[in-house]
């Protein structure tokens, strides 16, 4: 009996080419992009308030206003909700790096990974200046923070760094061993089966466990602000745990 292996034939290969394992290589950089940017904003955070002073000369007061102001004492009395925030964009951001900006970047071979998602991040940090600030209260490109510059190169230093790592983490795997196979293509739809999956029942337990403990874990925080980053935490973890879990169940035949 003549068993027939498939190929990627009908996929280019190398620049341009989408990889068969971008959900979960996405997810697995995308946290640990996240988590890297928030260390970053914790390390930042402690050095303002070391260095800075309200009374002090012009960088004195800049850097004092990063660490006090409007934007950065609403996130303190809605910390679960900021956190959870900041995981769930970070995942999304990964994830449609994977899907689509990779690829358009050359795919393998384009150059360093890190260079890659450099250039994908400063997208979001315009939209971070732009956007986001104005909504909570930071003015256009943090003009209402009574910092100076400092909002913009921050955050720029904050977004480059997520870049750098979702990038470079992303492109540690391109020679994974995937090679078109019926098998990789069935780990590739099973990673999508289980990140919805995931997803759905993470977003319905945050929502419970928001709703039951969100009280008790963030003090002034409003129940519906505790409830809704329960559903985004929830639905980030079920994310990471569903596409994980559901690549490697299909094992190539000998």
């Amino acid at each position: 009996m003549t068993r027939t292996t498939a190929t990627t034939t009908d996929r280019p290969s190398g620049a341009g080419r989408r990889r068969d394992d971008w959900l979960r290589n996405g997810v697995v950089a995308g946290f640990l992009a996240t988590f890297g940017m928030m260390l970053v904003i914790a390390v930042a955070y402690g050095i303002a308030n070391v260095l800075g002073d309200p009374a002090g000369g012009t960088i004195a007061r800049w850097i004092a206003a990063l660490g006090d102001n409007p934007v950065t004492q609403r996130t303190t009395n809605t910390l679960t909700l900021a956190v959870g925030l900041s995981l769930l964009v970070g995942l999304l951001l990964a994830v449609v790096y994977g899907r689509w900006v990779e690829p358009a970047l050359g795919g393998a071979g384009a150059g360093p990974g890190a260079r890659k998602g450099v250039i994908f991040a400063l997208l979001p940090w315009l939209l971070s200046l732009a956007l986001f600030l104005p909504l909570v209260g930071g003015g256009f490109f943090g003009a209402a923070l009574g910092a100076g510059p400092l909002p913009i190169l921050g955050n720029l230093v904050l977004h480059l760094v997520y870049g750098a790592i979702l990038g470079g983490v992303y492109g540690l795997s391109l020679d994974s061993g995937l090679d078109g196979s019926a098998a990789d293509r069935a780990n590739t739809v099973a990673a999508e089966q289980g990140a919805a999956i995931g997803v759905a029942a993470g977003v319905l337990l945050g929502l419970i466990g928001g709703w039951l403990l969100g009280p008790q874990l963030s003090a002034g925080a409003g129940q519906g602000a505790t409830t809704l980053a329960g559903a985004a935490i929830g639905g980030g973890v079920g994310l990471a745990v569903g596409s994980v879990a559901g690549m490697g169940k299909h094992q190539p035949t000998p």
